[in-house]
């Protein structure tokens, strides 16, 4: 398929319901993704323990069960985080670079993995921005790891999706 050259040729892709599973996809499994390898890494409590059974304010080790159910409820945690915060993101710089990038580039999945750490970069520094006063930092360094990681899963989970490499020559201009 031949691409018409008209501002709206995207919209008769035949890889237009991809695009659309891409998009809805991407952020919140980015965002499930990244939450368990920091409940398994940096943030081990969430994972592995589990309240005392009598005494209040106080933390026993989880059995496999427990761990299991931990584990899934941080996975729809960052599963709606994701959602929440990555849908935007993806909207405003995530859809515009996948434009660019699949007329520009041979839509390779690297290209995508660096325009997801550029997107999810600009997004920690612009929630840094918008803390009024407080932020230090630690502060801006950890919205800048969490959101290039982030960004990076979320392009190369659309990238896995989408397979924009297939069909770049299609959209060449």
């Amino acid at each position: 398929m031949t691409s018409s050259g008209s501002p709206d040729s995207w919209l008769k892709s035949r890889n237009l319901a991809r695009l659309g599973f891409a998009v809805a996809l991407s952020a919140p499994a980015a965002g499930a993704a990244l939450a368990i390898v920091l409940g398994f890494t940096v943030m081990r409590s969430v994972i592995f323990t589990v309240p005392h059974p009598t005494i209040d304010s106080q933390f026993v080790d989880a059995d496999f069960g427990q761990i299991l159910v931990n584990t899934a409820m941080v996975a729809v945690s960052g599963f709606m985080l994701g959602g929440i915060l990555g849908w935007p993101v993806m909207l405003a710089l995530g859809l515009p670079m996948h434009a660019a990038l699949i007329r520009k580039t041979a839509a390779k999945a690297w290209h995508y993995a660096v325009a997801g750490l550029a997107a999810g970069l600009l997004a920690g520094l612009l929630r840094f921005a918008a803390e009024r006063g407080g932020a230090t930092t630690s502060d801006l360094t950890m919205l800048l790891s969490i959101g290039g990681v982030a960004g990076v899963i979320a392009a190369l989970m659309f990238w896995l999706v989408r397979r924009p490499d297939k069909d770049a020559a299609e959209y060449k201009t």
